[in-house]
């Protein structure tokens, strides 16, 4: 059988090839140009689809803002998301405008032959209103540092930069009101623009397909090449099945596939058997992987998380951004009887064929490390910022206060130590030994808050509430204050360190007073005065109690000043117990009594409390500490309510105490009429603290108040012995 001319082997190429390239050039040619166009206008469909809804983020972020500086609150969050909205607009300007011959662009120009120029007037608008709108917002998106200043005094305001930034977001969200809507509506009608554009394009696609195949009818002969093409395609899909295989046996991540039924599953990376220590993981279903491994909360929070990501409704960027799987700590047992802790991040993506989501992609990572160290970087942070906060702190301190009240502390802390080693058995005994533990720390916490030494204040804190603890347990043994001796020793390292840091900066202080001294035009004789016998020749105690003031009002939203007299007078031998004693009663004076200024003003009272603190000498060679308050007063009715509410009497009884009982409850261990404890009081050792002072003093206490008028308390100390005197 003789073959026809064109399918002679030595012709039949020429003419199939000559043939070809006709059909590539009258119809293949210009069809895969029409397609490039088709896939930039898609392209640039996809980019102004998801850019429309940045002009409302953009309004968004600018009101956040705007709250959050009025609130002084943190504002680097919305300004980055104004920042981010901004730059995904400009990107998909730049893309649309850019030059259409460089690689990758997504430019609309009216000069290609096959797109409308109706999309470049669109553009153009869309190009006009984003100037204008970025116009506007430039100012707050150039805005870089810190908005706020923070003082003691008056607590944190705006600076100037803060004031220029909200004049900027006040002048961007009159922009965003004039220009908002222009640019919606501009990308709105682009985006309609580029549906016309891409269905214009498909339809001349499609008739140039159509020509394409009438032609490709004639072209029998390229069935030959489809089949050493699809020879070619299978050994090519073998080798990426190899490929593959290699891929999942060598990547460290653990990588599978979740079906609709939260199945795992046959195709898997082997690393994953590795990371959750089992062989056999496909055919599992997600929980029973997690079940040995996390608590039963996390493993239901996990369970839900993968149905809400199988709801097509459902933002996967938006979910995934809430995984309860990001970080979660596993433990395996290290077969020798214990357990090793890891911790695993579990990230989810969808996965989709024609529209349809098909299935989950979980990618896992063993991020031990990472949390670790970002626990060790954090650790180290703290212990910095707590060094800086003690610095600055004894930086303000009056050098006479910080050294007694390391004095104090020092001799504080060998008591606790003295009181914990004194044995024990009984449980009456064990219940005094916290008393009095109690209230050498609770003294000591007093002080720390009125020197505005946070750092000893907080430990102190600490230690109260492991007292307060064992205080709530019904039998106590020996073996329960061990905890307290680690407690007691972190104590005495950061006050070392206080030590060390005030030693250290002894000279520098001193070295600067000298400098501030005024230089003398010539000495003068002076006629020296007699020294006071035995009494303080500074007051250090008048100052601690200022600052305690000044520090409780404006912690607490109040406005109080201190009158202080007379405690330069307050022997040596006196002089801690007057401390202590007269930090209780001013720190209850501003807690319980001093009412908030708006409060007061009701009341006709002026808005700023007074507390005033007197100590003076008596004819009898005694001694008279007297602190009073213009507060609220105290209340008998709420005193009686709260002994009843705390079980310490009952209703009966409470009714028929006089008011002299009634103000014998303050100074009960555990009374206190707050509602809930916090640093600054509501424990019921203050008062207490107060008493058990005064009394190991032999001295008295009495207390007078007038509901609504004033607190007055009023501490009667004995002359000092002989023996005292002496020493």
């Amino acid at each position: 059988m003789k073959l026809p001319g064109w399918i002679n082997p030595r012709r039949g190429p020429l003419a199939f090839g000559i043939t070809l390239t006709v059909f590539a050039i009258a119809i293949l040619a210009p069809s895969l140009h029409l397609a490039g166009e088709l896939e930039d206008v898609a392209a640039a469909q996809r980019l102004v689809s998801e850019q429309r809804r940045q002009p409302d983020v953009l309004l968004g972020s600018l009101v956040s803002a705007r709250d959050r500086l009025e609130a002084f609150g943190y504002v680097d969050e919305p300004l980055s998301e104004l920042r981010r909205a901004a730059a995904d607009i400009d990107a998909m300007v730049g893309k649309l405008t850019e030059d259409p011959d460089q690689q990758g662009a997504l430019a609309i120009s009216a000069s290609r032959p096959m797109q409308s120029r109706a999309l470049s007037s669109k553009l153009r608008a869309v190009e006009q209103a984003w100037e204008q709108y970025r116009g506007a917002l430039q100012p707050v998106l150039d805005f870089k540092g810190v908005p706020y200043v923070d003082s003691e005094s008056r607590g944190t305001q705006l600076n100037a930069a803060g004031r220029q930034l909200g004049h900027d977001i006040s002048a961007g969200l009159l922009g965003a009101r004039a220009h908002n809507r222009a640019l919606v509506d501009g990308i709105g009608k682009l985006s309609a623009a580029l549906d016309g554009e891409t269905a214009r394009l498909l339809t001349v696609l499609r008739y140039l397909m159509l020509a394409a195949l009438a032609v490709s009818l004639t072209f029998g002969i390229a069935l030959v090449y489809f089949v050493f093409a699809r020879r070619r395609e299978s050994q090519r899909l073998a080798s990426a099945e190899q490929q593959t295989r290699d891929i999942l046996r060598t990547v460290k991540e653990g990588l599978l596939l979740l079906d609709a039924q939260h199945r795992i599953g046959d195709i898997h990376s082997t690393s994953l058997e590795r990371l959750f220590k089992r062989e056999q993981i496909a055919g599992l279903s997600f929980e029973e992987l997690l079940k040995p491994l996390v608590p039963e909360k996390t493993l239901q929070t996990a369970n839900k998380f993968v149905e809400v990501l199988w709801q097509e409704r459902t933002r996967e960027n938006l979910v995934r951004s809430i995984n309860p799987l990001h970080e979660v700590e596993v433990s395996f047992d290290n077969g020798s009887g214990g357990h090793e802790t890891r911790y695993l991040e579990f990230d989810f993506h969808r996965v989709k064929h024609q529209g349809q989501l098909t299935s989950l992609l979980v990618s896992v990572n063993d991020v031990t490390q990472r949390v670790l160290l970002a626990r060790e970087l954090g650790e180290a942070r703290e212990k910095a910022q707590n060094q800086l906060d003690t610095l600055l702190g004894i930086l303000h301190l009056n050098p006479q206060q910080l050294q007694s009240f390391l004095d104090d502390s020092d001799v504080s802390v060998k008591m606790i130590n003295a009181i914990l080693r004194e044995p024990a058995r009984e449980e009456s005994a064990f219940r005094r030994k916290l008393d009095s533990i109690f209230r050498q720390v609770h003294a000591m916490k007093g002080e720390a808050a009125a020197l505005g030494l946070g750092t000893v204040q907080s430990r102190a804190h600490d230690f109260e509430d492991s007292l307060r603890a064992l205080k709530d347990k019904r039998e106590l043994s020996g073996g329960d204050f061990l905890p307290l001796v680690v407690k007691l020793d972190e104590l005495f390292t950061h006050l070392a360190a206080v030590r060390d840091l005030v030693t250290r900066l002894g000279p520098l202080q001193a070295a600067q007073e000298q400098a501030q001294e005024p230089e003398s035009e010539a000495p003068v004789a002076v006629e020296p005065e007699p020294a006071p016998e035995q009494e303080s020749p500074i007051d250090v105690i008048g100052p601690t109690l200022m600052q305690l003031v000044e520090r409780l009002a404006q912690g607490r939203g109040k406005e109080a000043a201190a009158e202080v007299h007379g405690l330069d007078r307050v022997p040596n031998d006196y002089r801690r117990a007057v401390k202590d004693i007269a930090v209780q009663i001013v720190r209850n004076a501003l807690v319980h009594g001093i009412e908030e200024p708006a409060q007061r003003t009701e009341l006709g009272k002026e808005p700023v409390g007074r507390v005033k603190v007197d100590f003076r000498i008596e004819s009898d060679g005694g001694y008279r500490l007297v602190v009073e308050d213009d507060g609220a007063g105290l209340s008998a009715r709420r005193i009686r309510e709260t002994a009843v509410e705390r079980g310490l009497l009952t209703a009966d009884d409470a009714r028929q105490l006089d008011q002299r009982q009634l103000l014998a409850l303050l100074f009960r261990p555990g009374f206190s009429t707050m509602p809930e404890a916090d640093e600054d009081g509501g424990r019921g050792v203050g008062m207490n603290v107060v008493a058990d002072l005064v009394k190991s003093l032999k001295g008295r206490i009495a207390v007078a108040s007038s509901e609504g008028r004033y607190t007055r308390f009023t501490i009667a100390l004995p002359a000092r012995s002989p023996a005292r005197d002496a020493a």
